[in-house]
């Protein structure tokens, strides 16, 4: 694979810009050291909310617009390279088996709520550790 060292700049860019936005008005909250109680991390968080819409907004513009040449460049290389495949499997059939697997993992996502709230109770520790720390370190090492 081939990564484009601009589209990763910009990435990285967006990813310390939304650590950022959620970590300043956190700090001022939690050291205390706001001047008004309240009204100063109020005002901060809109002020990096606005300035990361801008940013996401900018960043639409960078992706659609200016990297369109690069993708219709890399789209001439992929049809010159490969030939036109069947697909496997029809549009029904996959319509099918999105909608059988998007039943099943519903009712497992109702199974795995009311396990994640009997261990809870039982093991003594907090749903918001459980849901946002250990189900998603579990997650990704299935």
């Amino acid at each position: 694979q081939v990564f484009d060292k601009g589209n990763a700049v910009v990435s990285s860019g967006m990813l310390l810009m939304a650590v950022m936005g959620l970590l300043f008005p956190t700090l001022l909250r939690y050291t205390h050291s706001e001047i008004q109680a309240g009204s100063s991390v109020l005002s901060l968080s809109r002020l990096t909310s606005c300035v990361m819409l801008v940013a996401y907004a900018a960043y639409l513009f960078f992706q659609l617009k200016s990297q369109l040449s690069s993708c219709e460049k890399m789209n001439q290389n992929e049809e010159t390279s490969e030939a036109d495949e069947d697909p496997e499997i029809s549009k029904w059939e996959a319509i099918i088996w999105l909608s059988v697997l998007t039943a099943w993992v519903s009712l497992l996502s109702g199974y795995l709520v009311d396990a994640i709230e009997g261990a809870s109770v039982s093991w003594k520790i907090p749903i918001s550790f459980i849901s946002v720390i250990l189900l998603p370190i579990v997650g990704n090492a299935a």
